[in-house]
């Protein structure tokens, strides 16, 4: 008798289960929580590097410091002080402590790792709009595997995820005070957010209408995405001056930040392939086809300023050191990239789902990494000396495990 007991109360609690997630937002908060797990596993962040005691300083430290006091200027790097975002949530929630002490995970990496996982529940959300159930799980591991979950796994104190966070919410949300608070929000934790506009834009567009009644369709969500860019501006400018706080002086200067001359330098574009292809890997295959599909057919409006949006986004990631990291904020050209395939290119739903099983496949066979540069000689260097690979949870568990007090985990 108490077997069937228990298993009435098993077989309740499954159905309960069950019917919990065929809630929409409840299904896409587990979708996203699946994906960051399979992400977190496949990119886990180096334990030494920023718990242990003889590791060095790392961004995590600055951020640590800031969650006590989010104005202040005393940084190992100076523009961080303008990136106040997850410091104000830390230490709001009082998730605030030193390196090595329990409550600072939750506030960093943890803040960055839950807006990670609503970022790809956004993702899956937006998708399912337009797509199947199988589209839209399989496109959200994709994205997974791709720079938007790397870079924030595995860099404590860089939490990007915010950002992409407020552009994956942007895809879902239309009412304009909420596109300007995300839009305000997700600038100033990172001014990059901006390369996602044109994208977003293009997500909104109205189908089969005219550029002259898309825009009038739109008018107050473009609106009220410049509102909030003008508050990130107003408050960015009061953080500089002193308004508010004590004033920034000495962020990074223009020199150091590697420009479009790198454009035109032949010896450079390997690297810069290499960095563009780091930030999507084989999920590029999505956004490429599409560029195809567009120059070789009459197609509306929205397809050519995509084209157009594509190209500049490109081009101004070049501007930085950190090429791969910079594109994870345009994600949302993916998810435009499959509706151009669907809708332009004539693409069934089964060879859809083919082609991104094949991608996720590709994703997470072939290896991960940090790349700021490729050297004149690679094939006579040391790859370590300019590769910084990802490595599975399971390996950097067991050097956390090997060697707890830190730097010396490097060593292999």
């Amino acid at each position: 008798m108490k077997s069937i007991k228990g298993s009435k109360i098993i077989t309740y609690f499954i159905i309960s289960f069950q019917s919990i997630l065929n809630i929409p937002w409840v299904n896409s908060l587990w979708i996203g929580f699946l994906s960051w797990s399979l992400s977190i596993f496949l990119y886990s962040p180096r334990l030494t590097l920023f718990l242990g005691y003889g590791s060095g300083t790392t961004r995590r430290d600055d951020l640590l410091a800031q969650c006590f006091n989010p104005l202040t200027t005393d940084l190992k790097e100076p523009i961080l002080a303008y990136r106040i975002i997850q410091p104000i949530l830390a230490n709001l929630m009082n998730v605030c402590g030193e390196r090595r002490e329990a409550i600072s995970l939750l506030g960093s990496p943890g803040i960055a790792y839950f807006a990670l996982i609503i970022t790809l529940a956004g993702c899956h959300w937006a998708i399912r709009r337009e797509f199947s159930s199988r589209i839209s799980i399989l496109i959200t591991f994709l994205v997974s595997t791709t720079m938007v979950t790397q870079w924030t796994n595995l860099y404590w104190g860089h939490p990007d995820s915010i950002s992409l966070m407020a552009i994956a919410l942007l895809l879902c949300i239309s009412r304009p005070w909420a596109i300007s608070v995300l839009v305000a929000i997700g600038a100033l934790n990172d001014e990059r957010m901006i390369l996602a506009f044109p994208f977003i834009v293009i997500w909104w567009w109205p189908p089969k209408s005219t550029w002259k009644k898309a825009i009038v369709n739109m008018k107050p969500q473009i609106i009220a995405m410049f509102f909030g860019v003008l508050i990130y501006i107003l408050f960015r400018q009061s953080l500089e001056l002193g308004l508010i706080g004590t004033g920034i002086e000495n962020s990074y200067p223009v020199k150091e930040i590697s420009g479009l001359s790198r454009i035109f330098k032949p010896n450079e574009w390997l690297g810069l392939i290499l960095m563009a292809f780091l930030g999507f890997r084989w999920l590029w295959f999505l956004p490429i086809y599409s560029a195809g599909l567009i120059l070789n057919k009459n197609m509306k409006i929205s397809s050519y300023f995509y084209l157009f949006a594509l190209l500049l986004t490109s081009i101004a990631t070049f501007t930085v050191a950190d090429v791969s990291r910079s594109f994870a904020f345009i994600f949302p050209a993916i998810l435009v990239a499959l509706k151009i395939l669907k809708e332009e290119g004539g693409w069934k739903e089964t060879e859809i789902c083919y082609l991104l099983t094949l991608i996720l496949t590709l994703n997470i066979l072939t290896p991960a990494a940090t790349v700021f540069g490729v050297p004149p000689k690679w094939w006579q260097t040391n790859p370590l000396n300019w590769v910084i690979p990802y490595f599975p949870l399971p390996i950097n568990v067991w050097q956390w495990l090997r060697v707890p007090s830190g730097a010396a985990s490097w060593s292999w």
